[in-house]
């Protein structure tokens, strides 16, 4: 019998590792496949992820997932939707957007908007659900950690004036979180270009030395969270 040479044991390791990810893929694409309605659309779209991270992270919303539509599996019968384009484009961007999102939260979040979508039909081109991907994708765990405080604290915030007063606030709720007074305005602007938050006239800057006369009828500039902010935050899960 004759000695193996290097190349054949090469060979022998990389058809090990080979079976081996294959036996991987076999296991996942049949827990994705044992989804209701769900899973032969998602095999198809997924595979092939690329590497180690992103396929951990479709595996952590896919079971998820799976745990949610026990819930409402009911109601998801039978529906001509799941034949739609519609229902192709949500699912399509809910994974090409997990892939990206690191934050567990923010995957279930993800996950939440895309199940919403399903109940009530949703129009891709023209559901606010789309905005809520991009946003989810875009926004930090810091943004979410400021807007569920402003839903919060919303009555200590009327007439709040400065972003002095504001971060002041914030802070003493949250110490460890955004240390930065800039970085504090950058994130309230962020909310509020994406319609998240009201700012009114806007917070006068910080160390603004500038004087303002007005009447006494005048309303100081006040920090609240908008219907749109709501909506958005109710599919964050605690």
């Amino acid at each position: 019998m004759e000695p193996m040479k290097p190349e054949d044991s090469s060979l022998k390791r990389n058809s090990s590792s080979i079976k081996k990810s294959e036996t991987t893929r076999g296991i996942i694409k049949g827990l994705i496949g044992g989804i209701p309605y769900l899973g032969t659309i998602i095999n198809e779209l997924l595979f092939e992820a690329p590497n180690r991270i992103q396929q951990a992270r479709i595996n952590n919303t896919v079971e998820y997932l799976s745990r949610k539509l026990d819930s409402i599996q009911t109601n998801l019968e039978s529906k001509e939707y799941f034949m739609s384009e519609d229902f192709y484009d949500f699912t399509r961007i809910l994974f090409e957007t997990t892939v990206k999102v690191k934050s567990e939260e923010k995957r279930k979040m993800l996950a939440n908007v895309y199940l919403n979508s399903i109940e009530v039909e949703s129009d891709y081109e023209t559901s606010t659900n789309r905005l809520f991907f991009s946003f989810i994708s875009d926004l930090t765990l810091n943004h979410l950690v400021l807007l569920k405080y402003i839903q919060k604290y919303g009555n200590q915030l009327k007439e709040i004036a400065s972003y002095s007063n504001f971060y002041n606030k914030f802070k003493f709720q949250h110490p460890n979180c955004i240390r930065d007074n800039y970085e504090f305005k950058s994130y309230c602007n962020d909310l509020e270009l994406k319609g998240l938050i009201s700012m009114e006239a806007g917070l006068e800057d910080f160390k603004s030395k500038s004087a303002i006369i007005v009447d006494e009828s005048h309303k100081k500039s006040s920090v609240s969270i908008t219907r749109f902010g709501n909506k958005f935050l109710s599919f964050l899960t605690e």
